[in-house]
């Protein structure tokens, strides 16, 4: 299962992106992709370490809505793809 975080400030370098997500997830996030980082499209793909689909939902609403870089994150999980939805 993966959760999708977009709206990811320009300012925010890789690194910052990807050390915010696992100091909030901590052990949920197997793994963390930021693509496009510096860009307006900046993304980010969690894989979760869960396998029940309400949890993804509850990491997602947990995510969404935080500042990084003085934006507000949106998050939701993802439980039939890799890839993010369109935009």
């Amino acid at each position: 299962m993966n959760l999708i975080v977009r709206n990811i400030a320009q300012s925010c370098s890789e690194q910052e992106v990807l050390e915010f997500l696992k100091r909030e997830l901590g052990h949920y996030a197997k793994s963390v992709e930021v693509t496009d980082a510096g860009t307006p499209g900046a993304y980010a793909t969690v894989e979760l370490d869960a396998n029940v689909p309400y949890v993804g939902d509850v990491i997602a609403r947990q995510i969404h809505g935080k500042q990084l870089g003085g934006q507000a994150l949106e998050a939701s999980a993802d439980l039939f793809t890799d890839e993010p939805p369109a935009q």
